[in-house]
């Protein structure tokens, strides 16, 4: 009696170190508590077949689940296939059954998980593009029915979800998304197929407020726009007793209730597979980046030598082209110099050519100018003993003068051309008034168009001492440009210093251009069609000439008009050297 109740005691005792709680996690797509309500049937039935064992349910998202299985909190799994396959690449699993259709009357589709992408039923949006910048809600990145498959759908219409949307993933429950388009917050939703007529059975939404963007004809009562792919999978973990595993799968499969989950033989994952290699999912795939990754690690001191290599030569290459680089801006440099040079040596040539021309010419209109002068003269003198009154003889006197004038402008061009002048040639004085007065009526600039009006302010007290009609010749061509460039006011003054003459001319004619006053006497450049570009420098030589400097300079005249300010500067005693300090061009 005593072995006989001792035997019975350990019996129990074996019998009560075999049985134990198993936990099943399941996906819970629409959230814990729905998750909870509908497998809990499916538990209870387990409980009360197996009445040794004990099961319970545990809902989780898809990144828990992950985490349940690789820390071992879960024996067995409820979940979508796509999920089976990227757990199975880590931690071996048993697929036990496939879940069949609920909404067919005898349950035989395998495949029906799919997407659809739905939007508002008054939405302006009728093509997968017009969803181009628009914000569309997903489950997750990585839930199958609630993005993966809606991303293929709108990817084969043309479309790069990740660059051409706004994507919003709100996570489980994946009713939130319909609740989401339902309230505006987004443009379209994608959702697992099937998702939007259990919402409207159960009384949550109504379906002809939404309208699926892509349509595609289906075996099951649902809206889809993708095809359909095999059901949710039962699965043990390996640790799982073999004995436990069949009996849990006779259970499945012969269910005791005919409004209980229908379960059938394992689904092919070959279609889900293919899929989840199309949208770069498949676990083999990043498998394949490790393996490079581990190579590289153990062989870290090759790569680490044929990066050095690479880096020397690339800074080799770019050490190269720096100087070459360097170099050629040296070559362009020079020769952009020496084409300056070559231009300033063609101008010098020129001039010089010039210059001698100068003196020929002068050398030659000498003689004639000289013979006009003397028959002026005779005739004058011919004319005053016959008539003291005679009218010719004003004209007459006009002619010698203008011969002479013309014998002076000469002289002047043979300093200009860098001449020596005669040392018996005399120097004159006349008022700055009269001569002003007189180049203003000789040049009619009152009658200029447009006419222009000449404003003076002269020391009375000024004597300057030149050559003949040196000065003529270099207020003439003042005036004459201010004239053309268009001027209507015209003002002259003229200050004596210590040891100096300073003459100011300004127009209101808008002065000149930056490039222009940069090198106001550059010879041969001239803005006119029929310029020779000579007149400033003309000018500029004859002052120099006479130790004198000239100056321009852009200044807004006393009318409020910009206009050109030319200032001449001139020694009392010519003869005398004379430094001045001058305002730089501009």
């Amino acid at each position: 009696m005593y072995f006989r109740v001792l035997a019975i005691v350990l019996f129990g005792c074996i019998s009560a170190a075999h049985a134990r709680d198993w936990t099943i996690g399941v996906l819970a797509l629409r959230g814990d508590a729905q998750a909870q309500a509908h497998w809990q049937p499916l538990v209870d039935n387990l409980n009360q077949q197996l009445p040794d064992q004990h099961f319970q349910l545990l809902p989780l998202d898809l990144h828990a689940m992950k985490n349940a299985v690789a820390q071992n909190r879960i024996d067995f799994l409820l979940t979508n296939p796509a999920q089976y396959v990227q757990i199975d690449s880590h931690f071996p699993l048993r697929w036990l059954v496939s879940l069949r259709s609920s909404h067919e009357p005898d349950g035989t589709s395998r495949n029906v998980i799919g997407s659809v992408i739905l939007v508002r039923a008054d939405s302006d949006i009728r093509s997968p593009l017009g969803l181009t910048g628009k914000r569309v809600g997903a489950v997750s990145p990585e839930a199958f029915g609630g993005y993966l498959l809606g991303y293929k759908a709108l990817r084969d219409a043309g479309l790069q979800p990740e660059e051409d949307f706004k994507l919003h993933f709100s996570g489980f429950p994946v009713d939130a998304l319909i609740y989401l388009l339902r309230d505006r917050a987004i443009s379209a939703a994608i959702v697992p197929t099937c998702l939007l007529e259990d919402m409207q059975a159960e009384g949550l939404v109504h379906a002809r407020d939404f309208r699926p963007l892509l349509a595609k004809q289906a075996t099951i009562p649902c809206l889809t726009s993708t095809e359909l792919y095999p059901n949710w999978s039962f699965a043990a973990l390996s640790h799982v007793p073999d004995q436990l595993a069949d009996n849990v799968t006779r259970i499945l499969l012969n269910p005791a209730d005919s409004k209980a989950p229908q379960w059938g033989a394992p689904s092919s994952t070959s279609q889900v597979e293919t899929l989840l290699r199309s949208v770069n999912q498949h676990p083999q795939q990043p498998y394949f980046w490790q393996q490079i990754l581990d190579w590289a690690q153990q062989h870290r001191l090759l790569i680490a030598a044929i990066a050095l290599i690479l880096l020397l030569l690339g800074a080799n290459h770019i050490w190269v082209a720096f100087l070459v680089r360097r170099r050629s801006r040296q070559l362009e440099q020079l020769h952009q110099q020496l084409r300056i040079k070559e231009g300033a040596l063609e101008q010098a040539q020129r001039l010089s050519i010039l210059g001698e021309m100068a003196s020929g010419f002068a050398h030659e209109l000498n003689q004639p100018l000289s013979a006009i002068q003397h028959y002026a003269d005779g005739c004058a003198i011919r004319l005053q003993r016959e008539q003291a009154d005679h009218p010719l003889l004003p004209i007459l006197g006009q002619i010698s003068q203008q011969a002479q004038r013309g014998a002076d402008t000469i002289a002047n061009l043979r300093l200009w051309a860098g001449k020596s002048p005669t040392s018996d040639r005399a120097t004159v004085s006349q008022p700055l008034p009269e001569l002003l007065l007189h180049l203003w009526q000789l040049l009619r600039a009152e009658q200029h168009q447009p006419p222009c009006q000449l404003h003076t302010d002269i020391d009375p007290q000024i004597a300057l001492h030149l050559p003949p009609t040196l000065l003529d010749q270099v207020l003439c061509n003042l005036i004459t440009n201010s004239l053309q460039a268009g001027a209507r006011q015209l003002w002259f003054s003229a200050r004596q210093q210590a040891n100096a003459v300073t003459l100011t001319l300004q127009d209101d004619a808008g002065g000149l251009t930056s490039e222009q006053l940069s090198q106001p006497f550059a010879p041969f450049r001239s803005s006119k069609s029929e310029g020779l570009g000579l007149g400033l420098v003309i000018c500029q030589r004859l002052i120099n000439s006479q130790g004198g400097n000239l100056t321009l300079r852009n200044q807004v005249a006393t009318n409020g008009y910009m206009g050109l300010h030319v200032i001449v500067t001139l020694p009392l005693n010519p003869s005398k050297e004379f430094s001045f300090v001058t305002d730089s061009p501009g």
